[in-house]
């Protein structure tokens, strides 16, 4: 097989603004080169497209999106933030089935799982524009996916991949084997990922050690000719992985990952295939100091059913999900083996979807697109009653929510109803503009609803079990033009919430409320061909964020970035560089400010970065890429990313110096 090692596709604001006639191919997707789209149909990239030099897992792929950032705690594990929202606001799969982290302070979110090479697409949905990934998704929609393979006459294909970084000497190695044919095949993919601690632009060392493996086996058989079955299991193990954004480290997270996939296609009929999938995702994560040890499980099963049909010409897809999610969570003093208290005490969180979404050409010119969703969701904490502690400090989870909310219940359930309207008209052959409207609602997850951190020492950190749903409602405007030589589009969007989630300080206690808020933001892309051989890009993105309650900024919003690119391509050579600017962010809600009490560490510098690459493709299939990151050893930090505990001033994680690279790879 021709095995592309991975497609972005970015259904974001502009994806629909691309005209191919309207067929079977509905979705249409966008080459991502280095952050920059090129409006044309089903482009297919290697992840060096997007970024170029190696990346440890998909935090730190998605990270050089435009519009993307990340919030850095470690080495790795990189978070990701979508146009501002984050964590349970963005909806993230992996190969169809969703993955909820072991830890409660998000050591491990659902991409520290992957190893992107192993993937062979990832799509990036920005915003709400579908409904069949599950409820929520107000941020946007992450798939990971692994497709049927192609496999070419000699009956087996391999991909090997080797890369290393010479800031904290970190290495990773991949493995992808496949073997069979159109009827059926067995594949076997291998990752393996080590680093010291890298130095920050200033020469200080900072705490980034990790070890990281993952191993997968899939299978498919042909069960007739318009009909497959696929199944898979893997297993990644995190080890000795190293948090200054945290007071803790973990030892370990080990994930283990089921699927399986039945797929049919209609010959006859307004039928056109039936999709049913299955997985389950269990979790084990510890954390640990030198005065506790925090072990904690996420144990996730679930189910979609998908059918897409033709009628009223009318393109459909519409079916059902449910997804369990169980979390337990509790920290034990080392030096007695006493439970101090508990994160997650026995909570389970239960959801029932249901959706349709259409699409129909209006003339060759106009699109017109629309998805409605309904969820049942339904939650409990089942050892909220249990007791923590001894002596005056013994408490209940429930005594805790009594304490700071006055609640005396923790069960609850909820009726949420969302959904999206697109209209897409092309002005002329080069020219495109888009509309859309959405109302996605999102539900609180199991830290916002139910954590009791209750520490001897140090702030207290409550979930709120009755708080109410975040209800988006969302209008996106796109202008696009595309030729030959010059591609550009814009975006501005604007988020109303009602019943925003917010994690706020108040005294000596972090707590959770509802209020009202707004996002809005613009995004600009430009891609410029100044000859065969070279390619200018640029790419901004502007985002703001407000509570209306009180006016004050929403935390860890990102500040204003613009990021130029110049690329040379000659045959098999690549050679390029990036010269990123990003704005000192003053609108913060600070953690330390009384008034506001919100997430922000500080108001964090500008910065400007220059990233170089080159890369060499041989016929052979053979490729060897270079570069260098942070050229001139610029010592800056993520405005988003979480406070140096081990710093006694307010500083976030600082990024990598000045970091030389190299990347392998070849195809057999």
């Amino acid at each position: 097989m021709k095995k592309t090692l991975l497609v972005l596709a970015i259904a974001a604001a502009q994806s629909e603004l691309v005209f191919a006639g309207h067929d079977d191919d509905q979705h249409m997707v966008i080459e991502i080169n280095r952050g920059l789209p090129q409006l044309e149909t089903a482009i297919r990239e290697t992840t060096t497209g997007v970024k170029a030099s190696p990346v440890s897992d998909g935090g730190e792929l998605l990270q050089s999106l435009t519009g993307v950032s990340a919030i850095r705690m470690g080495g790795r594990a990189l978070d990701p933030v979508i146009r501002g929202q984050k964590e349970t606001q963005l909806n993230i799969l992996l190969d169809g089935g969703y993955i909820h982290g072991g830890c409660p302070n998000r050591m491990d979110p659902p991409t520290a799982y992957t190893s992107v090479d192993s993937y062979d697409r990832v799509t990036v949905i920005k915003g709400n524009r579908t409904v069949v990934y599950g409820g929520g998704g107000s941020g946007g929609t992450v798939l990971f996916e692994r497709d049927w393979p192609m496999i070419d006459e000699k009956g087996y294909n391999a991909d090997v991949a080797g890369s290393y970084r010479g800031n904290g000497e970190q290495w990773e190695l991949g493995l992808d084997l496949v073997a069979g044919n159109d009827d059926g095949y067995i594949r076997f993919i291998a990752h393996e990922g080590e680093s010291e601690n890298y130095d920050d632009g200033d020469g200080n060392e900072v705490s980034s050690k990790y070890d990281s493996q993952s191993n997968a086996i899939l299978a498919g058989i042909r069960l007739s000719e318009n009909t497959t079955l696929q199944a898979s299991f893997e297993k990644a193990d995190e080890e000795d992985v190293l948090f200054p954004g945290a007071s803790m480290d973990s030892p370990y997270a080990d994930a283990e990952n089921s699927r399986i996939k039945l797929e049919h296609q209609f010959t006859q009929g307004a039928l056109r295939q039936l999709k049913i999938e299955a997985y389950k995702s269990d979790v084990i994560h510890l954390m640990e100091n030198a005065m506790m040890t925090s072990p904690s499980s996420s144990d996730t099963e679930g189910m979609r059913i998908v059918m897409d049909a033709h009628a009223g010409d009318i393109d459909w897809t519409f079916g059902a999900d449910l997804q369990n999610n169980k979390r337990d969570a509790v920290a034990n003093m080392i030096s007695s083996g006493m439970s101090a208290f508990s994160q997650w005490p026995g909570v389970e969180i239960d959801q029932y979807g249901f959706f349709v979404e259409g699409e129909k050409a209006l003339g060759k010119d106009d699109m017109l697109s629309a998805g409605l969703r309904y969820d049942r969701v339904e939650a409990s904490a089942s050892k909220a009653g249990d007791t923590f502690g001894m002596g005056m400090g013994a408490h209940t989870p429930l005594s805790q929510y009594t304490t700071y909310y006055g609640v005396t219940e923790t069960d609850s359930s909820e009726d949420n109803v969302g959904g999206f309207a697109s209209w897409t008209h092309r002005l002329n052959e080069q020219y495109a503009i888009e509309t859309t409207f959405s109302r996605s609602v999102r539900t609180a997850d199991a830290t916002e609803r139910y954590i009791a951190k209750n520490p001897m020492m140090g702030k207290d950190w409550i979930g709120n079990p009755q708080l109410d749903p975040e209800k988006h409602h969302q209008l996106e405007a796109v202008l696009a033009k595309s030729d030959e030589q010059l591609n550009w589009s814009l975006t501005g969007w604007y988020n109303r919430v009602d019943d925003y989630i917010l994690r706020y300080s108040s005294g000596a206690a972090d707590l959770y409320k509802n209020v009202d808020a707004e996002l809005y933001g613009i995004e600009a892309e430009f891609s410029y061909l100044l000859n065969s051989n070279l390619t200018l890009g640029s790419s901004l993105a502007w985002i703001k964020g407000k509570n209306k309650d009180d006016g004050t900024h929403l935390s860890r919003i990102s500040p204003l970035e613009l990021t130029t690119s110049l690329d040379y391509q000659m045959q098999q050579w690549t050679l390029g560089a990036e010269w990123k600017l990003v704005a000192q962010q003053n609108d913060v809600c600070l953690s330390s400010d009384s008034n506001c009490g919100g997430q922000d560490v500080r108001q964090t510098p500008g910065y400007g970065i220059v990233n170089l690459h080159g890369e060499y493709a041989a016929k052979s299939g053979f490729v060897v890429a270079m570069g260098v990151d942070n050229l001139f050893d610029k010592a800056y930090t993520l405005h988003e990313s979480r406070d140096y505990v081990l710093d006694s001033d307010p500083v976030q994680v600082a990024e990598p110096g000045q970091n030389i690279w190299v990347r392998l790879s070849a195809r057999f």
